[in-house]
């Protein structure tokens, strides 16, 4: 299934000079410098952008000021996790990183605060945790080690993924029941993003299609609970509860439209300040931004989300074993599916699912998770310049 990554991985020192053929100058300037710059840069910016806007969705008010000290401990966990944890030390403790997320995750089931009618935080002293939160770091690292661990030149079947199956399950079973259905599917879709880049033989994919439309019916009638599906169902037909489930949908859908091209300009979103736009700082913050900054700001938006898409693919592609590529590609699908998830979500193109939008959302937790997220793309990143400063001196040695 997808490219077979051995060969992806590879392809790294396709542009190496080779000792003896080629000048210093025949690296390329992406090689030398990197792109830590570049995700700094973006990351900083998207951490302007969205305490701007959530100050315009928060009428400045306390939820403004308490973002506000949640932003200097994600810049400090940016920094930890781009420039003091090296990616080999990851691979080292995942499982350790694994127990950790579920024991964290059985608590909140255990003795969970409970808010908004679900479950998922953990108070620890003056910290209020969402383990779901790391748990979408833990399955990304989880995946690339076990590709890792059992090589990446074979074809992988059904009888040889049951392990990874396992290990996902558990901890994607133990978010449902928060209940928190949309992260639990998304931690799947995370993997799923990465098993793209392993080969998996096309009958075994045959029978994970068919097993999954199998399991829809009972799921659906089984397992989610009448809100679950009236969400679902009010995707469908938002007039169906035009006042209820489908109101947010409808509102949303409003506020994105009446920004036209350029926006209605900062504080000045009448969906937003009148208060018909609910949630408006967390599920659908990207509805105040497009109401304000129109289509032109949505698309730089788009695009700057885009490149850190771009930027963890050519990571993964330049990175130095199968470990760090596989880990690239889930970080950046993470960041870049959450996005795309919930832009989708604000113009009815998905149910809403609770997923929060990637450094705009209200909210320490996931603000915390996105800052590691880039931060440890930045660690595979410059452990890419360490290499190529290798080849480069072993290059050109007297």
């Amino acid at each position: 299934m997808g490219a077979n990554l051995a060969n992806f991985e590879g392809t790294m020192l396709a542009g190496t000079a080779i000792p003896g053929t080629q000048d210093r100058g025949d690296i390329t300037a992406s090689k030398q410098g990197g792109y830590t710059p570049w995700l700094t840069v973006i990351v900083l910016g998207l951490l302007a952008i969205g305490a701007i806007n959530l100050y315009s969705a928060s009428g400045g008010g306390p939820l403004f000021y308490t973002q506000l000290r949640h932003i200097p401990i994600g810049l400090a966990v940016f920094f930890i996790c781009g420039w003091l944890i090296r990616p080999r030390v990851l691979n080292t403790y995942t499982y350790i990183l694994y127990a950790g997320t579920v024991l964290a995750l059985v608590a909140v089931l255990v003795n969970g605060q409970i808010g908004g009618g679900s479950r998922r935080w953990l108070e620890l002293g003056v910290i209020r945790a969402q383990p779901s939160e790391l748990a979408k770091i833990t399955v990304a690292v989880v995946t690339a080690r076990f590709f890792s661990t059992f090589g990446l030149g074979v074809t992988y079947h059904l009888r040889n993924l049951w392990p990874l199956a396992l290990l996902i399950a558990s901890i994607a079973g133990l978010v449902f029941p928060q209940p928190d259905l949309g992260t639990a599917t998304f931690l799947c879709m995370i993997v799923a993003a990465q098993l793209c880049f392993v080969n998996i033989g096309w009958q075994s994919i045959a029978m994970i299609g068919g097993t999954v439309s199998a399991c829809i019916p009972p799921i659906w009638h089984f397992l989610l609970m009448d809100y679950q599906k009236y969400r679902v169902l009010s995707f469908f037909n938002p007039a169906l509860d035009p006042q209820g489930k489908g109101y947010n949908s409808l509102q949303s859908l409003v506020a994105v439209g009446s920004g036209s091209l350029t926006g209605k300009g900062f504080m000045n979103g009448t969906q937003t300040q009148l208060k018909f736009l609910p949630m408006s700082h967390s599920d659908f913050i990207f509805s105040v931004f497009a109401e304000e900054h129109g289509f032109i700001g949505g698309v730089a938006l788009f695009l700057m989300f885009a490149a850190i898409g771009y930027i963890a693919l050519e990571i993964a592609r330049e990175s130095k074993n199968a470990f760090s590529s596989l880990l690239a590609i889930g970080l950046g699908a993470l960041i870049f599916l959450e996005f795309t998830i919930n832009i989708a979500m604000v113009l009815r193109m998905m149910p809403v699912k609770g997923l929060p939008l990637p450094f705009m959302s209200y909210g320490g937790s996931h603000l915390l998770t996105a800052c590691a997220v880039v931060g440890l793309l930045i660690a595979i990143d410059r452990e890419n310049r360490l290499r190529y400063k290798k080849l480069q001196n072993e290059t050109y040695r007297p």
